[in-house]
Order: structure tokens, then sequence, then C-alpha cells
């Protein structure tokens, strides 16, 4: 009992410890990724934190296996550079009683990667996707600095003279020219941004607008003392988008109609398989090899190749299975059939130690 709680603790710890590492780091390259959405719509610091942290739960799903995984081996290096393993051998225990606690661990890693995979991740990214849009399209983001040329997309150019408040505007020029049959130039002496149904608009106040075609010949010339032009950088409605897949609940994806739906439910339900499968693969490793100390480099190296290849079939199973729907189960046997093999090295392991064992005693 001694023993399984320390060989628990440590690679428990390790793990949780390898995982924040690994977050950190992926948080760090990801977030970079949002400072242009940012900046560009003059969004805050808090929306900054906000939208790069909402992700968070999709990259704990896929970086749990591996930090189990470094932890199997951090901690198995440290036990045999420190003699401990010699330690668990003439304490007699067995395979199965140093095997345990591993098993344990990825149990409770299953547990929340599964929670995270059918719960969590369709709630935080369908809320991330949700800012990412708001952020695009929202009046409150838009950044307009004073006696500067702004544009705001291809063909349209905003000039203001004086901001008088967060969305009131004076001295206001605009140059369109989204249409490419027309140039449009529009002068207000004021001006208020706001928020309509099809996007950000401009109302302007006291101003003319005059059209012209590509040659300079004028079209249409008026004055008006209350005129609204669209800004918004997409002309459809600001409310509607396409769903990303990792939006839809698993349950959502399978009773869709489109086959590439079904594919990513059956990677999302094969996925938390991979907990079992990259740390047992490691711990096969270190069984395999009496003399740990000369064969670490190999042990380690092997684990990594074997637990990389294992990955990458799973991911490379999306396409072929796109093209061949009825082998949609290759994406289960990829994590689980090194599951099954490495129970039964251990069972076989376990027989040869017990040999061992009673033939000592005959002899004696």
């Amino acid at each position: 009992m001694i023993l399984h709680n320390y060989i628990f603790k440590n690679i428990l710890i390790t793990s949780i410890n390898v995982t924040i590492i690994l977050l950190s780091m992926v948080w760090l390259v990801q977030s970079l990724r949002q400072i242009d959405l940012i900046i560009e719509n003059g969004a805050s610091l808090f929306d900054f934190i906000y939208i790069s942290v909402l992700p968070a739960p999709l990259w704990i799903m896929m970086i749990i296996p591996m930090s189990t995984l470094f932890s199997v081996l951090l901690i198995f290096n440290k036990f045999s550079n420190d003699k401990e393993t010699l330690m668990f051998q003439l304490s007699g225990a067995s395979i199965f009683q140093i095997i345990k606690p591993i098993f344990l661990v990825c149990i409770l890693n299953f547990l929340i990667v599964t929670v995270i995979n059918f719960y969590v991740i369709p709630k935080s990214y369908g809320e991330f996707k949700s800012k990412q849009f708001e952020l695009r399209n929202n009046i409150s983001h838009i950044f307009l600095r004073e006696g500067v040329f702004n544009d705001l997309q291809k063909g349209l150019t905003i000039l203001i003279d004086k901001r008088t408040s967060k969305f009131d505007l004076e001295g206001i020029f605009i140059y369109d020219t989204r249409n490419n049959k027309k140039e449009v130039d529009i002068f207000a002496k004021n001006g208020k941004i706001m928020l309509s149904s099809s996007g950000p608009v401009f109302q302007l106040l006291n101003g003319s607008r005059r059209e012209t075609d590509k040659n300079g010949l004028v079209l249409n010339e008026l004055s008006f003392k209350n005129y609204t032009i669209n800004i918004s950088k997409k002309q459809n409605d600001p409310k509607f988008r396409w769903l990303d897949a990792n939006e839809k609940s698993i349950f959502q994806l399978l009773n869709e109609k489109n086959l590439n739906s079904k594919v990513e439910a059956h990677f999302r339900l094969a996925y938390p398989f991979l907990t079992f499968t990259l740390p047992l693969i490691a711990m096969i490793g270190f069984l395999s090899f009496k003399n740990l100390n000369r064969n670490l480099i190999y042990i380690i190296s092997a684990s990594l190749m074997f637990a990389f290849l294992i990955q990458i079939l799973l991911v490379s199973a999306r396409s072929f299975t796109i093209t061949n729907p009825s082998v949609w189960f290759i994406f289960y046997l990829v994590p689980t059939v090194p599951i099954f093999l490495s129970f039964l090295f251990v069972l076989f392991q376990s027989k040869i130690s017990s040999s061992k064992f009673l033939a000592k005693n005959n002899v004696y």
C-alpha cells in the first residue's frame, strides 16, 4: 500500500506539473495569434485575456495524454537513477503492483478528458468563436484615430477631425470605393457610431454626398441633414456564422448527415483512450529491460517514437475514414490495440516472474 501510494503520488503530481508547463507554452504561442485581432479592433486587455483563455479546454484535452507519458518517463527515470526500482524488486513487488497506481492515474485522466470532450469544449469553444466574431463586427471595438486616414476595410477610408467621445465625432470625411463602378465622397460636420441589426453604421449629420464614376464624372450629388452609412466589415448579418466542429457536441456531430461531422465525432470519442495508451507504452519500455541504466536512452526514445506514431495514425485516420466510411472503427483500434498488447505483455512478464520464484523455492 505504501509503494502504491508513493508511485501514484509521484506520477500524479508530475503529470499536473507537466500539464501546466505544456499548457503555458501552448497558451503563449496561441495567444500571440489573437494580438492582431485585438489591436486591429481596439479591444481591451480583458478581452485579450478572455479570448485567449477560452480555447484552453481544447488544449488541455490534447495535452493530458502526452503529459502523463512524460510524467511516467520522468518519474521512472528518477527511480532508476536513485536505485528505487531495485528496491521495488527486493521488496517483492509484482509488476501488477507497480503498474496499478499508473493505471489509476490513467483512469482519472480518462474521466477528465471525457468530461472536457463531451461538455466543456463545445461551450468554451463556442463562446470563443462568438467573442472572436463579436470583436470583428461589434461597433464598440472599432478604433478611429483623429487626423489620420483610417482604412476600416478594403475600399472604405475614413478621416475624422475630432472625437468628442467614444462614439461622437466631428468633421468627418468618408471615401467609399466598395462598389467597383462608382466612388462616393461624403462630408459631414457631425456624426456618431451606432450598432444596427446589420452591423456597425455611421449616422452622419449636416453634410453632403457625391457619387462619381471611374472617369471622375459626377453621377449624383446631394446635401443631407441625416444620413446613415454601413461600415461593417461584412455586409451579411453579423449575428449569423457557421459553427466550428469543436462548438458542437459529440451527439450533434453523430446526428448530422455530413460525413466530416461523423468522422470528427469518432475522433473525439477515441481520443480519451490515449490517456491509457501513451503511459502504458512508456511503462512497458521500463519493464522490458533489466538493466535500466544502460538502456534509458533507448527506452525514452522508443516510448516517444511510438507515442507520436500512434497520434499521427489517429489523426491520419480522419482523412482515411472520409474516403472509406465503413472503416470508422479504425479510430478505436489505433489507441486500444496497444493497451491490449500492453496487458498481455504484463501478464506474460508476471508469469515469468512467478515461474522463476517457484523454481528458486524448489531449489532450496
